[in-house]
Formats: structure tokens, C-alpha cells, sequence
């Protein structure tokens, strides 16, 4: 698996690695022009987030680095957002569908439909430059490749993943824990991106102690369900409340985002349950836990040559 620290590499050999296969497949994807457009660009956002989740794991030893290189691939994810919170929409409207199966709601569901699928056909249109756009930032990306090698990790491999982990994991604790006091889209979007980034970090780390973390990955994958397709109801909801006229007759709308609302409350119940559960262990320990995962590997590699 390329997402994944090797055993017989460094710590830094496997960040510009793993970094550099995700750049490539990027490449890859926007060069591809017989591909689906909307399917390129959210696999390119995908690896962006993906790579944003390995440097994250050693920022303490990128230094100055860490933010010029975590800004940049922000940004390029940011600027393809447009189409695939287009696509998001009905993806999420197709799970409403499976999750409220009564026929009574079908004429809804397929009137609401047409509306996202009108919607993203205009933003396609609108945005006449897409394909220019896709090129520039191929070029971009081909520069950056040829950037990650010049990468420097500078410091102790250990001390560093226990640092960068311990940075993560106290701040999705610590957004769990307000959450909790007082809940809100914003902080349920914080819970999102930090689990996210916590799914990555044991990717990348599960062959350290494989049946522990695929076991930690098990519960990781729902929770981020849970919580990304709580997300994009409530980018939805906000659709649909600031631009209504778009939708049809208020009844219809108020019918729908209550089925929304009806669906984001399971989500959320499940989500919470999960990540209590998941950030139950103290940052500290947490990290301290990983450190020793990490070392004992390398111990046992070390020992093999």
C-alpha cells in the first residue's frame, strides 16, 4: 500500500514517498482526459486531504515548512470545491433516498433532484475555464513534486510522531468535548476534519502493530461517515435556506429539511457515540501509546539487519 510507513525506510523517506505517489496519482487523474471530470477532481481533493493528514503527523519536524506546504494544498483543493459541492449534493439526496424509501416521498425527492442536478449543470456552464483551470494547476502540481524532494524532517523520528500525533488527537478531544456542551455545525465540522486527519494517521501507522490499528481503523471509517455525511446535509440545509427560490414551494422545502433534519440527528447520535469511545484515552497517553508501537517496530527491524 502506498498511504503507509515502511519499515525499512526513515521517517522522512517515507513522508517524501508517500507524499510523492500522492502527488503523482494527482497528476495523473487531471491528465487522464477521458476520465469524469467531477469523479478527477474529487479523487485530486481527496489526495490533497491525504496529504495534508501525512505532513500534519510530522509538522513538529517541517518547522517553518508545515504551513506554506498545508496552505498551498488547501488552496488547491479549495479552488476545484465549486463542482464537487455540486456532485456532494446529490449524493447526499441519493442516501436520503435509500434512508426514506416510502413512496410517498418520491415525487419530493425526484423534484429535488432535478434542482441539484439544474444546479450543478449551471456551475459546469458558468465556469467555462474548468478544463483551463485543471491544467494549471497540473503544471503546479508537477512543480510541487519535484518540491517534496527538498523536504527536510529535521529532529528525533520519534519524538516528532509522538508530538504530531499528540497535536491532533488533543484537539479532536477538545472539539468533542465542546461539542458535547454545545453542539453546533461549525464544531461537528471541526470533529470531521480531525477525525479525518486521525483515520489518516493510523493508515499510515498500522503496520506498526497491525491488529490493534486496523481494529482502531474499524471504528475510525463509520465515525467519518457518520460526521462527512453529516456535513454535507448541513452545507445542504444552508442551500437550501439561503436560496430558496431555487427549490419550489416553501412547503416542499420545509418537508424536505425536515427529513434532513430527521437524518442529521441519526447521524449525529451515532457519530457522538463512536467518538467518545474513540477519544476516550488521554492525548498524552494516546501519543505516548503510538510512540512505542512505532519504536518497538524499528527495534525489530534494526535487529533483522
Amino acid at each position: 500500500m502506498s498511504y503507509l510507513f515502511q519499515q525499512d525506510e526513515s521517517l522522512a523517506d517515507g513522508v517524501r514517498r508517500i507524499a510523492g505517489h500522492q502527488v503523482h496519482k494527482a497528476i495523473e487523474e487531471l491528465q487522464n482526459s477521458e476520465s469524469d471530470r467531477h469523479e478527477a477532481i474529487h479523487e485530486v481533493r481527496k489526495r490533497f486531504k491525504k496529504l495534508r493528514g501525512l505532513i500534519r503527523i510530522v509538522r513538529p519536524g517541517l518547522g517553518n515548512q508545515y504551513s506554506q506546504i498545508n496552505v498551498w494544498y488547501r488552496d488547491a483543493g479549495r479552488r476545484l470545491s465549486r463542482v464537487r459541492d455540486a456532485e456532494s449534493m446529490l449524493e447526499s439526496l441519493a442516501k436520503l433516498k435509500v434512508r426514506f424509501d416510502d413512496p410517498a416521498y418520491a415525487e419530493l425527492f425526484a423534484a429535488f433532484e432535478k434542482c441539484f442536478q439544474a444546479r450543478k449543470q449551471q456551475l459546469v456552464e458558468e465556469w467555462i475555464d474548468l478544463e483551463q483551470e485543471l491544467q494549471t494547476l497540473c503544471e503546479e502540481l508537477q512543480t510541487a513534486q519535484k518540491q517534496i524532494e527538498n523536504w527536510k524532517i529535521k529532529g528525533n523520528p520519534d519524538k516528532i510522531l509522538r508530538e504530531g500525533l499528540q497535536q491532533n488527537y488533543r484537539r479532536g478531544a477538545e472539539a468533542l468535548t465542546t461539542l458535547h456542551e454545545q453542539p453546533s455545525d461549525e464544531l461537528f465540522h471541526e470533529c470531521r476534519k480531525r477525525s479525518k486527519y486521525y483515520l489518516y494517521h493510523m493508515r499510515l501507522l498500522k503496520d506498526v502493530w497491525e491488529p490493534i490499528l486496523s481494529a482502531q481503523l474499524s471504528v475510525l471509517d463509520p465515525l467519518n461517515d457518520y460526521l462527512g455525511d453529516d456535513h454535507d446535509l448541513a452545507v445542504m440545509t444552508c442551500q437550501l435556506t439561503s436560496e430558496p427560490e431555487r427549490f419550489g414551494a416553501a412547503s416542499d422545502i420545509d418537508q424536505f429539511l425536515t427529513l434532513i433534519a430527521r437524518q442529521r440527528e441519526e447521524l449525529q447520535s451515532a457519530a457522538l457515540s463512536l467518538a467518545d469511545r474513540i477519544y476516550a484515552e488521554k492525548p498524552k497517553a494516546f501519543a505516548k501509546r503510538l510512540q512505542t508501537y512505532w519504536k518497538l517496530w524499528q527495534d525489530t527491524n534494526a535487529q533483522k539487519s
